[in-house]
């Protein structure tokens, strides 16, 4: 378990951007799949990967160093509810992009808002969820000293 916290650590941005595409190609899959095609699917697809990657892999890096900062400090060790609220926050900042380009040249702009607020609702959620159980490895299996990068 250590070796995959580390893992984790090292490759927080990774794994953030593919927080983000994999729901994304699956969103996208699935429209494929049940609505005629339109070509400004393309364009939110295209835009959810190339905007909203980048951003999600910056904040889950972002907030597993806000995390580790925390358990190193002499005022750690962070603690389950300090996972749980950067996992939210990380949750909901991935989603702020590619959800809002459901508005984009949308035919039924009430259904977007409901998509958006369950989405946001959602992903704060499950983020909340993942950031605790990630913290409660973390704290097990993390030395409290800090660690140089090599």
């Amino acid at each position: 378990m250590k070796r995959l916290c580390e893992f984790y650590i090292r490759h927080a941005g990774w794994i953030g951007a593919i927080f983000c595409a994999v729901p994304t190609l699956a969103w996208f899959g699935a429209m494929l799949l049940w609505i005629p095609f339109r070509e400004v699917y393309l364009v939110r697809l295209g835009l959810c990967l190339v905007v909203g990657c980048p951003i999600a892999a910056y904040l889950n890096r972002y907030g597993v160093n806000a995390w580790l900062c925390k358990h190193r400090s002499q005022s750690g060790p962070a603690t389950t509810v300090d996972g749980m609220l950067v996992g939210a926050a990380i949750g909901i900042g991935s989603a702020l992009f590619p959800v809002l380009t459901a508005l984009i040249s949308t035919n039924h702009p009430e259904a977007a808002k409901t998509f958006i607020i369950v989405s946001y609702l959602s992903v704060t959620f499950v983020g909340a969820i993942m950031g605790a159980a990630l913290a409660r490895i973390g704290r097990e299996y993390l030395d409290r000293t800090p660690t140089t990068a090599p």
